[in-house]
């Protein structure tokens, strides 16, 4: 069980600090203008956290003796999608080295619902 949990937690942690040296390292390099940030924006929270976050879910929702508790990790998903933007975004904004819209209770959805869907499946798929 605790092998399957350091999986989803390794899966979503690698993309989830990918995507921030990404961001951090193509602003400083100077490679995230007005294009580049739309760019960044598709790849990470539609395209890489998302799916990173259902595999993690997944991974999570096909243990069956945590019962219950598995409810957790949607949750947690969704706030470390939060946690993303946060410390992308609104960070770069208040350090003056952007002027980007900051994250709102959408953001937590959209981090929420794939985490939720990938949770869903895995525990359809789970031994019992």
């Amino acid at each position: 069980m605790e092998k399957r949990l350091t999986r989803a937690a390794i899966v979503y942690g690698a993309v989830w600090l990918a995507c921030l040296a990404l961001y951090w390292g193509s602003l400083a390099t100077g490679a995230l203008g007005g294009g580049g940030i739309m760019g960044y924006i598709i790849l990470t929270f539609h395209l890489a956290l998302p799916i990173a976050g259902v595999v993690a879910t997944f991974l999570v929702g096909r243990m069956a003796q945590l019962g219950w508790r598995r409810l957790a990790a949607p949750v947690a998903i969704a706030i470390l999608y939060v946690l993303h933007s946060a410390s992308t975004f609104s960070l770069s904004n208040a350090l003056g080295l952007t002027n980007i819209a900051p994250a709102d209770l959408a953001t937590f959805m959209y981090g929420l619902i794939p985490a939720a869907i990938g949770l869903a499946v895995g525990c359809a798929t789970a031994k019992r």
